[in-house]
Parts: structure tokens; sequence; C-alpha cells
């Protein structure tokens, strides 16, 4: 029996469940548009822009919740500070003769070593990596997710038990 009023599930056996509130509901609803990003999230205007551009990609995987939001935010964030990097690392290579500066950095002691730039690109292709893999948006990410292939030789437990009932008769 359902009772409108207290908008629960009633079984002979007790309360059974309370139906969710509208917000539960919104909660996992799978989102149709991208919603902009919220003021809480302190996005720059260039984070924004990378935003719109992974949210697109991410509606499209047909998954993509509220709850997903802070993927976006990271996705975002680390988007915008490879671009940054590269933007860096082109610049210092431009006013260097060999082309390296900022790539490599050299210590008053003549050691070398790779630039925070470099050490920025890595970081930004590894979480980029974790987040498409979360959506499935590389090529080895969807191989991943497609569906196992079954034989078309093999039989179903159905068709076993079938064919041995007519086997004994």
């Amino acid at each position: 029996m359902k009772d409108r009023n207290l908008n629960v599930v009633h079984k002979a056996s007790g309360e059974v469940k309370q139906h969710p509130s509208i917000e539960e509901k919104t909660l996992y609803n799978i989102l149709e548009k991208l919603p902009a990003p919220k003021k809480e999230m302190n996005l720059s205007k260039d984070q924004k822009k990378c935003w719109y551009w992974f949210g697109k990609e991410f509606l499209t995987t047909k998954q993509f919740m509220q709850l997903d939001l802070i993927h976006l935010q990271n996705a975002a964030i680390w988007l915008d500070a490879r671009n940054k990097a590269i933007a860096k690392i082109n610049s210092l290579n431009e006013q260097d003769p060999d082309g390296v500066l900022g790539w490599v950095q050299t210590f008053a002691n003549g050691t070398n070593n790779v630039t925070g730039y470099v050490t920025i690109l890595d970081k930004a292709a590894k979480h980029l990596d974790e987040v498409s893999a979360h959506f499935g948006l590389s090529i080895k990410d969807r191989q991943k997710i497609k569906s196992v292939e079954t034989d078309n030789g093999q039989l179903s437990l159905f068709d076993k038990v079938l064919n041995q009932l007519n086997q004994a008769q």
C-alpha cells in the first residue's frame, strides 16, 4: 500500500522505504546540458574555457552526472596548467639560441635538470589521463569498456541441460 500523504511505501511487515526527495532524484540524473561552473570552484577565465571544452566531451558519454563536476573541475585546471606550461616552455626556447631553455634548467655548478614547467606538463598529463580514463575518452579506455565477446560455438547452461534431457530420453 502506498501512503500518499507520507510518501512512504508500506507492506504487511511494516514500512519499507521512503521515496527519495526531488533533490535526491536530481542528484543522480544524467546531465543533458552542461551547467556553468560554480563560483566556489574559483576557476580563472582560461580554466572556464577548458571547463566548457571538456564538458562538451563529457556530455557525449551520456553518463555525466552532477557528481562528476569535480572531475570536470580537475580537467579544466590541469588542461589550463598544461597549456600555460607549454606556452612558457616555448617562450623560453625562443629566447635561447639552443632552444632548450624551457626544457632544461642549468644550475650554477653546471648540473642540469628539467625545468619546473616540464614537471607541470608531466603532472598535468597524468591527471588528464586519469580524467580521460574515468570517462572512457581515449581509445585505450573505450576498449576496456567494450563488452566481452562470447564464443558463438559455446552453449549456454540452458542448452546443456536441454541436450542432456534429450539424450536421456
